[in-house]
């Protein structure tokens, strides 16, 4: 569904997640295909019953709670499975997220798993925070994130803005009394940023006359952390079947703890 980055891109990528802890990709899917999709959402999201509400997060970002929200979106639409299982974007994840010591899946494919993928039009501004509950002082990390613009998204309706290289400091941004200028990541139609969850980052507000947009949130993370929804127990058998062993392991097929009190200790397996 995706273009291909070739192998200059992906180094560049690379290169400004280890520096600056974000890059974005352009013109990652096309605009005509990121419209078909977008449009996909809006007929699914107005056909949900009246009475469907996703429960919001807690804390700070309850305030969030009347944004338009679609939780676990690959469970409505193959599409957006394939957009989030599928796509060069999991080369450059795969650099920070892949064990090198897994053992039981080739060397050469991911070993990480989908943590998160839900689609929320951003109408409420969030303050400056990070997504993670262990701040390291390197650009090593264990959880990254993404998004994908199904439709403008940008500075004056529900943009993302980041302060480059905060995944290194050592402290919560709550801590500082000042903190770097934040810079503005506006995405096109089709665009994709991704960065790392311990870098500081905001959404801005909905100017007047501007409307929010779905944008698809992705976060994936290292095989041995705990996901953010238990993603693997809401695949049905049928479904599970009919992936690649790349998607089955993004949906933690391979690395799911034995519920039998005489099974094996490793928490993971492989192909």
């Amino acid at each position: 569904m995706y273009r291909k980055i070739n192998q200059k891109e992906l180094s560049e990528h690379i290169q400004n997640l280890n520096e600056d802890g974000y890059t974005y990709i352009e013109n990652y899917l096309d605009s005509t295909l990121a419209s078909t999709v977008n449009s996909k959402i809006d007929n699914i999201f107005a056909k949900l019953d009246e009475n469907h509400a996703t429960e919001p997060p807690k804390g700070y970002q309850n305030i969030i709670k009347n944004d338009p929200i679609l939780q676990n979106a690959f469970l409505h639409s193959r599409d957006i499975l394939d957009l989030c299982t599928t796509g060069d974007h999991l080369k450059i994840y795969s650099h920070f997220l892949n064990d090198p010591n897994y053992g039981l899946i080739p060397k050469d494919e991911i070993n990480f798993t989908l943590s998160q993928c839900n689609l929320r039009k951003g109408a409420t501004s969030l303050p400056i925070h990070y997504d993670i509950r262990l701040q390291i002082q390197t650009e090593k990390t264990w959880s990254m994130q993404g998004i994908l613009a199904l439709d403008t998204r940008a500075r004056k309706n529900g943009g993302l803005k980041v302060i480059p290289g905060s995944h290194k400091l050592e402290l919560p941004p709550s801590e500082y009394d000042q903190l770097p200028d934040e810079v503005f990541v506006d995405l096109n139609q089709g665009d994709l940023v991704i960065f790392n969850s311990s870098l500081f980052h905001a959404t801005t507000g909905v100017e007047e006359g501007m409307l929010p947009t779905w944008g698809l949130l992705l976060t994936y993370r290292s095989w041995w952390c705990k996901p953010q929804f238990d993603i693997h127990s809401m695949i049905d058998e049928d479904l599970m079947n009919s992936l690649t062993e790349t998607q089955k392991t993004l949906f933690g097929h391979y690395s799911q703890p034995s519920s039998d009190p005489n099974g094996s200790a490793s928490a993971r397996s492989g192909y």
